[in-house]
């Protein structure tokens, strides 16, 4: 937001009484009125998108307090401060809104606010039926000077307000017992103009904190996307850069095995050309001589398929000798059944030999071979 280009608004005491607002161009005062019709009256269809919006609160309706607290480090001065005021308070604590000023001195009063919160919410809630969200909300009394002794007087949005060194109220409450016989100084209508110009950029104290904060849309940063951009695309290249790496790294090492391989195996087949042929040589070669992961699988398999049509028949033990014989033994409560299975191996031209006996529960057994 700048103050370069703002819009100052004095709200009144009571709600029939139009509001005051003041457009500032370059911290000068350009054009004033009564209403809501600044939009119209400025010859514009809305204030510009980075213009800043103050609005000052009637002094009636806030109250300020000027605590110290020197034997206390500044933080906890300023919340012992806000504490007090809420205590002092017509209103309970939880209906009460309390804002403080930045004050850094311990030495010095910190400067605290008080308004009710249905106030506060009553103000915002105008504000953004008028297009406005304020970026800064001023007690009205803020804008008269602080005077060295006696009260400071002026005009803010019709009300006549008066500031003391340690005090502020409307001339309606400016009782003999309050101010006593204490001088009292007038304030030009100018000098307040510029006070709340002035308090565009500095502010004495804003109410727009706490629960009450103006809530800021940060901005997109096209430069942040951008750069996030750039930084996802070049971790995406390193990943499918790595990935290729590792690729082409597992098929070197491939070929580098099958190349091993293949001097190993033209030990024993010297006119194998690739690693593929010359598995299948070496796979027929064990073969032939009842090894080899063939000479047992297809016994295996020739034998497990017999018996898929003999239910009654039972594997009870599978071994494979040395020389690629594979050895099983049949249960069975009948012979027949074991036939079945005898059967169907020859008929699938495996070569088999069969030893019946019985087992002590008399089930009919066959200690069988099988080669291919």
């Amino acid at each position: 937001m700048s103050s370069r280009d703002a819009l100052i608004i004095f709200l009144p005491e009571m709600e029939q009484a139009p509001a005051r607002w003041m457009r500032v161009i370059d911290g000068a005062l350009v054009q004033s009125g009564e209403g809501t019709n600044w939009l119209a009256a400025c010859g514009i269809a809305a204030l510009p998108e980075q213009a800043r919006v103050l609005m000052v609160t009637p002094a009636a309706l806030v109250t300020l307090h000027w605590i110290v607290h020197p034997e206390l480090p500044v933080r906890q001065g300023r919340a012992a401060s806000r504490l007090s005021a809420l205590a002092a308070g017509l209103l309970p604590a939880d209906q009460l809104f309390a804002a403080t000023d930045e004050n850094d001195d311990p030495a010095k009063p910190h400067l605290v606010a008080v308004a009710s919160r249905a106030d506060m919410q009553h103000w915002l809630l105008w504000a953004q039926h008028h297009g406005l969200d304020p970026d800064i909300i001023v007690p009205a009394a803020l804008l008269l000077p602080e005077p060295d002794t006696g009260f400071s007087r002026g005009i803010i949005a019709g009300d006549r307000v008066l500031r003391g060194e340690d005090i502020a109220l409307t001339a309606d409450m400016a009782l003999p017992e309050l101010i006593g016989g204490a001088a009292i100084v007038d304030v030009a209508s100018g000098m307040i103009e510029g006070r709340a110009i002035a308090a565009l950029d500095k502010p004495a104290l804003d109410m727009r904190q706490g629960d009450f904060a103006k809530r800021v849309r940060r901005a997109v940063d096209k430069q942040a996307l951008g750069r996030i951009a750039l930084w996802t695309g070049l971790i995406l290249l390193a990943s499918l850069l790595i990935a290729l790496v590792t690729i082409v790294r597992q098929n070197m090492e491939a070929s580098r095995l099958d190349r091993d391989s293949l001097a190993l195996a033209q030990q024993v087949l010297p006119n194998a050309s690739d690693a593929a042929q010359a598995q299948v040589e070496m796979e027929g070669q064990l073969a032939a001589r009842g090894a080899g992961g063939r000479a047992f699988t297809a016994p295996v398999s020739g034998l497990l398929a017999a018996m898929q049509d003999a239910p009654g028949v039972a594997l009870t033990s599978l071994s494979r000798d040395p020389d690629g014989m594979v050895r099983a033994t049949l249960a069975a409560a009948k012979a027949d059944d074991i036939n079945i299975v005898l059967l169907a191996l020859q008929a699938a031209g495996f070569t088999i030999t069969a030893t019946p006996s019985q087992d002590p529960g008399g089930r009919t057994l066959a200690d069988i071979t099988v080669r291919s």
